[in-house]
């Protein structure tokens, strides 16, 4: 291999991870959709917690779900048909992406429901997740922020452990809003910026 051959790998490397960074932005309208989802169950569980309704907040969080999938799957068939061709790093992100959205739904709706732990469980363990979630991304697209996000995650896991049921889903939605909401308008701004240097 010539040196100039070895530049134009480089070369070629670099453009790939450009365009796998480009595409992890654009996956920030994902991100945003299941914000606003999951911000919208966080207030239908909270009017129904006031009014004492707690045998439907399993239906609230259950509807959230299913439109989010619905949505996901939706989504990523678009997206495939536009870019039919995929880096290892998008298929590991779209790998990560389902087994956290699988971990989810049972961490949150199916084992509660079944009785394996309770409710009040729910908050410190999505956050585990959640945690994962951030920091393998952090790492997959070289982004450190993300990394201190899942770490942060993990820290308010064990901080809710202490905490009572209510205060518990306080500090899950202070967490959502900083380390969940934030992040993902970032990612999204990021991918505008890169469309209009094109």
């Amino acid at each position: 291999m010539t040196e100039q051959d070895a530049r134009q790998d480089i070369q070629i490397i670099k453009a790939m991870l450009e365009k796998t960074k480009r595409a992890t932005a654009e996956s920030g309208t994902l991100f945003i959709v299941w914000g606003v989802l999951i911000t919208l169950a966080l207030v239908g569980n909270y009017v129904l917690a006031h009014l004492e309704k707690y045998e439907w907040e399993w239906l609230n969080w259950t509807a959230m779900a299913v439109i989010g999938w619905i949505y996901s799957v939706v989504y990523g068939i678009r997206k495939e048909r536009r870019d039919p061709a995929r880096t290892y790093i998008q298929v590991a992100a779209r790998h990560l992406y389902f087994s956290c959205g699988a971990a989810f739904i049972l961490v949150g709706l199916a084992l509660p429901r079944i009785g394996v732990y309770s409710y009040e469980a729910i908050s410190p363990l999505i956050s585990v997740v959640t945690g994962v979630l951030f920091f393998v991304m952090g790492g997959l697209f070289e982004w450190p922020f993300l990394k201190w996000a899942g770490v942060v995650w993990w820290a308010g896991a064990v901080g809710m452990s202490f905490l009572p049921g209510n205060d518990r889903t306080l500090v899950f939605a202070a967490l959502f809003i900083v380390f969940y909401l934030i992040p993902s308008f970032v990612l999204r701004s990021k991918f505008k910026k890169a469309q209009a240097e094109k």
